[in-house]
């Protein structure tokens, strides 16, 4: 059964000013908090220096090294204002068993803080980015990519395993452990390998209609020889008789972008191929440049990339654990969630690796879901349709032009609005001082509105609910005629127009989307 965790979104922008960086940070039930970055620390040549140990090869190094970089990480970001609400809203999601996202956003001005290794970030003797409790994601200001979308699809998801013929990594052994996974959950896949060629992959994007696309071979993120920095997947070359090694063909970020941004079905990319993950300023000087940038733009809304080189055995556990997270346990379909635990699981295997801070994940998705498994909880959605008092007139044109996602969003953020105003409550009451008094008034009369318009949410989304149910069934009704319609005239060995064929797949798509709300309605009134 897929949870639905509580999570509070922390937004933490960075900026360039006139005189070094600023920082702001809020979440949807907070003021601005801001904050200078300390940027001589983070930007130093000392600094640098330890960052340099970090890229250095071979791939271990001091685990002390990475707790000092991730202090001095936490410390430079988090501060003044900043710092004391982050430690307000992670005390509060303690207290809610909730977990707080740290959404970081970097302006295309302040380039230069991208490279940064954020994900090493490190407070009270844990790395941030290996914990649920606080999940790490990447965002970068100022991209042309329209809004956040919702990474939740219809059904299963159909992953793409994408591996390149090449001589020198051990990529059966990932192979296996996606597909083990996959296989496990029962989620449909297919394994593009061995000669993959451009068109051969294009000509399997085609074919299929593909959720996750998972790459396993070589990237680089490397100057040509305009001093222009590119970064590049190796695929394979068409021509045939090639020598072994001499076959490769080295596909820039903006090739990819032109190739899969004709597949809007992509939700999530997953490339583990070295420095992938990298970003740096685009040639004409202006905006980010690289793979993860040039795919955002190309519109898809998640994207795990690796900023260093990663070893094999350590690429594998993180495959290995993210997917049976994401098809699997407690928070089955939460790619950010899959992500920080594979990163965790790294951490635990291989503790002197900086291979547990790697992986990136850019991710523009309010809850980060890709999918839901099938769940015991569906007979409780039948509940909702009972017939149910239909509610004042007035009510219902006050809220007439809110779609029913809205309704429930809005009652989400009305409750956790609720739960924190009864804390600061009963912290009050709990050590009354003579200036208490009127605070506890205004808390106890801004309860009570919340409370009210809660009320009235819940019976607007009960009738909305019910009247989603009698279309459920017209629906349903409606589809089964005409797929015997359809099923008489193909056992006929007649001609079966698109029109109807059409009309069942659009009926079908519909049901599907009147279920996924009807089951939204029953958790929010099940937590309000």
């Amino acid at each position: 059964m897929t949870a639905n965790p509580s999570i509070i979104d922390l937004d933490i922008r960075l900026f360039k000013s006139d005189d070094g960086y600023r920082v702001t940070a809020q979440a949807p039930d907070s003021g601005l908090a801001e904050a200078d970055l300390d940027d001589k620390t983070i930007l130093s040549e000392a600094f640098q220096e330890k960052l340099a140990q970090i890229r250095e090869e071979p791939f271990s190094t001091d685990k002390d090294l990475f707790r000092d970089i991730g202090e001095t990480l936490f410390q430079a970001l988090i501060r003044d204002q900043v710092q004391d609400l982050f430690f307000a809203l992670l005390k509060s999601a303690q207290k809610e068993n909730a977990y707080l996202r740290l959404r970081l956003h970097i302006d295309e001005r302040a380039i230069e803080l991208a490279s940064l290794p954020w994900e090493f970030m490190h407070h009270d003797d844990v790395f941030l980015g290996t914990q649920i409790q606080t999940l790490l994601t990447r965002q970068l200001l100022n991209l042309d990519y329209g809004s956040i979308e919702s990474l939740q699809v219809q059904g299963k998801p159909r992953t793409l395993i994408v591996i390149p013929e090449v001589s020198n990594l051990d990529t059966e052994k990932e192979e296996k452990a996606i597909v083990q996974a996959l296989h496990t959950a029962q989620l449909p896949y297919d394994v593009l390998k061995g000669k993959v060629t451009l068109q051969a992959l294009d000509d399997a994007l085609a074919a299929e209609t593909y959720t996750i696309f998972h790459f396993i071979g070589h990237g680089v993120f490397e100057q040509d020889d305009k001093g222009v920095m590119h970064g590049k997947l190796r695929f394979n070359a068409p021509e045939e008789d090639l020598p072994p090694g001499e076959d490769a063909i080295w596909v820039s970020e903006t090739e990819l972008q032109s190739l899969l941004g004709n597949y809007q079905s992509l939700k999530l990319v997953i490339l583990n191929g070295c420095e992938v993950g990298m970003v740096s300023e685009r040639p004409e000087g202006e905006g980010f440049w690289g793979i993860a940038p040039a795919l955002l733009r190309a519109g898809i809304p998640a994207i795990v990339a690796m900023q260093y080189p990663i070893r094999d055995d350590v690429a594998i556990q993180f495959a290995e654990t993210f997917y049976r997270r994401l098809t699997s346990s407690h928070w089955a379909g939460h790619v950010d969630i899959a992500v920080t635990l594979a990163r965790n699981a790294c951490l635990l295997a291989y503790p002197e690796d900086r291979g547990f801070a790697t992986p990136v994940l850019y991710l523009r998705s309010k809850d980060g879901v890709i999918f839901t498994l099938a769940s015991s909880a569906t007979p409780e959605v039948n509940t909702l349709c009972e017939e149910t008092p239909k509610p004042p007139s007035t009510l219902l044109y006050r809220y007439r032009n809110l779609e029913m996602t809205a309704l429930i969003d809005r009652a989400h953020a009305l409750f956790s609005r609720l739960q924190r105003i009864v804390e600061q409550i009963d912290n009050l009451a709990a050590e009354p001082t003579g200036s208490d008094a009127w605070r506890l008034r205004r808390y106890k009369r801004h309860r009570d509105k919340i409370e009210r318009e809660l009320d009235e949410l819940q019976d607007v989304l009960r009738w909305r609910a019910f009247e989603a149910c009698q279309e459920l069934t017209t629906l349903r009704e409606r589809v089964t005629e005409k797929e015997a319609e359809r099923d008489a005239l193909e056992e006929a060995g007649e001609y079966v127009s698109f029109d109807l064929k059409n009309d069942i797949f659009a009926m079908h798509e519909r049901i599907l989307a009147l279920e996924d709300i009807l089951e939204e309605v029953r958790e929010v009134i099940s937590e309000v």
